[in-house]
Order: structure tokens, then C-alpha cells, then sequence
């Protein structure tokens, strides 16, 4: 009995290392994006501002986007409903992310439907979310 095992040991042991090799590698390659949350709500931008703290979509019209490179960081910023300073909320693109676009935020997004999904945060009284994929970003 105890030969029959070490036979059978010699073939499985090797297909379990296999299969957790395979599932290690797995686990490294398909990842969900860290830091996005699944959306609570599905709000317009001019809502946002009741929703802080909140996981959320936010859909709304764009009215202009910016590239600031002289800034720290390099933001993006996306503005909903109106121009900068007035925005019902502003999706921020840090200079590190705007690499994962394939076309400049400030030129694909203004004066179109979009919705974002994220934590609406507030940054000195405008909500916003920090997109860091541009799969964050959807035109509707």
C-alpha cells in the first residue's frame, strides 16, 4: 500500500504544483483595479455635492478640460456643467495616469455626455473623483 502511494505521490505532487503555480500567475495577471469601488448611486454632477464620501457614477455634460503641467503632480481637470471656477464637479487625471489614455483627456472629453465612477471626494467645496484608468471615464 505504501509503494502504491509513492507512485501516485510522484504524479500528483507534480499537477498540484502545477495548479498553483497556474493560480498564482492568474492571481498576479488578472487583478480588479485597485482604489475604484463599485458605484452606489447613479447621479447627474450637479447632485454630486450631496453625495460626498459616496461610491457613485456621475454623469453629466462637459464643459472644458484642462492640462496643467506647471502644477504639482500635472492634473488633468475634467469640469461638469460649467467652466472653471463655477463646475458642478471636476473628474482630476494626475500627470501619472494621463499616460494609460490613448488620446489627451482635454481634447476627447468637452462638450460631451460622460460618466464617471468613483468616490466623489471634495477638494475646497467642488466634488470630484480622481480617475486613475481611463476606464473610469464612459461616454454616455
Amino acid at each position: 500500500m505504501i509503494s502504491s502511494f509513492r507512485k501516485n505521490l510522484k504524479i500528483i505532487l507534480p499537477v498540484v504544483i502545477l495548479i498553483m503555480v497556474v493560480g498564482l500567475i492568474f492571481s498576479r495577471v488578472f487583478q480588479p483595479e485597485p482604489g475604484i469601488p463599485r458605484p452606489e448611486v447613479k447621479i447627474n454632477a450637479s447632485e454630486a455635492n450631496d453625495h460626498i464620501g459616496e461610491a457613485a457614477e456621475v454623469c453629466g455634460e462637459v464643459a472644458n478640460a484642462r492640462f496643467i503641467p506647471q502644477i504639482s503632480g500635472q492634473p488633468t481637470f475634467v469640469n461638469f456643467g460649467q467652466p472653471n471656477p463655477n463646475q458642478d464637479f471636476t473628474v482630476v487625471i494626475w500627470g501619472e495616469n494621463r499616460t494609460k489614455w490613448e488620446q489627451l483627456p482635454e481634447n476627447i472629453y468637452p462638450k460631451n455626455e460622460v460618466c464617471v465612477t468613483g468616490r466623489i471626494e471634495s477638494h475646497e467645496g467642488t466634488p470630484q473623483i480622481e480617475a486613475l484608468s481611463p476606464n473610469q471615464v464612459t461616454f454616455k
